[in-house]
This record gives C-alpha cells, structure tokens and sequence, in this order.
C-alpha cells in the first residue's frame, strides 16, 4: 500500500505562492525533500499532517484520501506522526509518560513503551527520566518513539536534527533510520543537509521555489542529476560552459571526457572531487580561497584568462594557500547539459 500520494498540491499565503503542483509518492522506507530554507519543505509537511489545507490537489495517506477533493479529515484523525525539529517533549511528563501520551489503553502502555525505548535504541533506565535530563540526541530518539508508538501509517520529521552538534547529529540519524526501517514505518523527512538526505533516505525529493526538480534514489540524484539546478545544489558542481562533439567537450578547463554523447553547445557539470589540484600538469588557476574540514578541504579557484571559478575538493595533506597559483584538470567522464536547459 502507498504510504503518502500527493497529487497538484498547491498552496499560498496572500499573494506568495509556496506549493506549486507538487507530485509525490511514497511508497515505503525513508523519502527525504531536500532544499534550501524558504523552498516549502515545511509547508508541505504541514500540509500532509493536517496542520494546514491545501488550495488545490489531494493528499491521499495509506490509500486514503485525506485531503482536497472537497474533504479534510482532522490531523487526529489520520494515522500521522509527527517530529518537530526541537522534538517538544512535554516538560512535566517523564520519557515513559511522554512515549505512552498518544496510547488510548493505559494498561498497555508499559509494554508499549519498553518495546519503543528499545526500538529507538535507549536503555530502559531512561524511562523514568525527565527530558531536561536528557541530551539532545536522546531527545529526538524519545520524540520519535512518541511518533511511533500509536503504529502510524506515516512519520513526518521536520528538520528534527538541526539543533544537534555534527557528531551526534549523525548517530541520532542513524539510530533513527534504523528504527523507522526495524517498526515498518513510511518516513517523510524535511532536510536541508545534503548528506543527511542522502546519506539517510531511499528516495530523495529536491525542491526548489515550491516544485520538485527531481524524486528519484539517492545515487541517481546525485549521479544523474535531472538538470543543472539539480546538479550544482547537490554536491556543489561546477557549472561550466563547453562546446561538445560526441564523447568529448572542450572548455576553459580544457578537453573533458563526457558520460554520453552531445554536440554544440553544453554546460558541464563538474563535481569537486573529478577536479585535481596540482602543481603543474593542467589549467593554470588563482586559488581564491579554502574550506579546511579535517579530512579534506575545497578550494575555490578562478581560471587564468577567465571568470570561470571551479570547487575542487583536495586531500587534507595537499592544500594550497590562498593567492597561490595551481594547476586544475579534470578526471573522469563528466556530465552535460545542452546549453540552454534548466537554469
């Protein structure tokens, strides 16, 4: 059964229009849509929970109809759960009451909510804790297994990392992914991470200015990006325009082999890790500045004799200085546009 089928999903706010005809379906698993703050992620969320009608379209949840089509079925009313970003634990409840909230047979909740607690990988020591007790990450996890212990026909979690520090923003993601995939759960995830949605998610939802520019697999949405927007928001591709015959183009970062065949004019998508930085051997390029992360960094160069800035990503041994001159050349095939689509 589909979990979530939205279809022409429109909404405004005055004369703003946020949700422009959006298509999706969620089927199972983990859907994460992705896209910078202000796109409508939120919105569509809202949507989805009953929090907010829709101007046009329908929202259909486990096949049925909950939304548009001259219904609303009341948020209460459609087997929704729901994980704000901050996880809004009630203060004055304990993690075993916050869990058991939603449960309408009190003589189950105990059972309910040491099956949840383990289910979201927490000790059961915990349960009797209240959540200024407890971290962040603990927190998300409680908030989760609140959301899932009515047994759900869809989760929605909104942005429900964002408050977390890097590391423990990661072992929460991955706790709960584990416990959405272990309790069958469908999964709505808004997110503005790319490797979060990408890292986390079965199918990757890109959003733009309230519409879909692509829903397909992770690898897909990152490795065959439906148009150059796609392309240069996930993964921070290089845009760069070339004149392609066949399998190869030629550019401002000189002749570049290309995963399918174009002729005229194209625009490349040039992923920071295909760049190679070198002393000598390639486009001679101005380094403009770097992003150290430890284990790697990016560097922004601009290309002699052009306005052409290309992001490379480099070995934390092999960074260069700000001012230096590089050598750039590209490895691998890459991919390209006809020069025209999609921006």
């Amino acid at each position: 059964m589909t979990g979530l089928r939205v279809e022409g999903l429109a909404k405004s706010f005055g004369q703003t229009r946020v949700l422009d005809g959006l298509d999706l379906t969620v089927t199972d698993g983990i859907t994460a849509v992705l896209g910078p703050s202000g796109c409508g992620k939120t919105t569509l969320l809202r949507l989805v929970a009953g929090f907010l009608d829709p101007d046009g379209g329908t929202i259909a949840i486990g096949g049925r109809v909950v939304a548009g089509a001259c219904r609303s079925v009341p948020a209460r009313a459609r087997k929704v759960g729901y994980v704000p970003q901050e996880g809004a634990l009630f203060p004055h409840l304990d993690v075993s009451a916050n869990i058991g909230f939603g449960l309408p047979r009190a003589e189950r909740r105990g059972a309910r909510v040491t099956e949840m607690l383990d289910l979201v990988e927490l000790p059961a020591v915990v349960a009797h804790r209240y959540p200024h007790e407890l971290s962040g990450g603990q927190q998300q996890r409680v908030a989760l297994a609140r959301a899932l212990a009515p047994a759900p026909t869809l989760v929605l979690l909104d942005e429900p990392f964002s408050s977390l520090d890097a590391g423990l923003r990661e072992d929460t993601g991955r706790a709960v992914a584990r416990a959405l995939r272990a309790s069958g759960a469908t999964a709505l995830l808004v997110t503005h991470d790319q490797g979060e949605a990408l890292s986390l998610a079965d199918q990757v939802a890109v959003m733009s200015r309230g519409r879909f520019l692509q829903v397909s697999s992770p690898a897909d949405i990152y490795l065959r990006p439906a148009s150059p927007d796609v392309a240069g928001f996930v993964g921070h591709a290089t845009l760069l325009a070339g004149s392609a015959a066949g399998q190869q183009a030629s550019s401002d970062l000189g002749d570049v082999p290309l995963l399918d065949p174009h002729d005229g004019p194209v625009l490349l998508a040039i992923r920071p890790e295909q760049v190679t930085v070198a002393p000598s051997g390639g486009v001679r390029a101005e380094v403009l500045d770097v992003s150290y992360f430890g284990h790697d960094a990016t560097v922004r160069a601009r290309i002699e004799g052009s306005d052409a800035v290309v992001i490379a990503r480099v070995p934390a041994g092999g960074v260069p200085d700000p001012g230096s001159t590089v050598c750039l050349r590209v490895s691998g095939a890459v991919l390209a546009f006809p020069q025209g689509d999609g921006r």
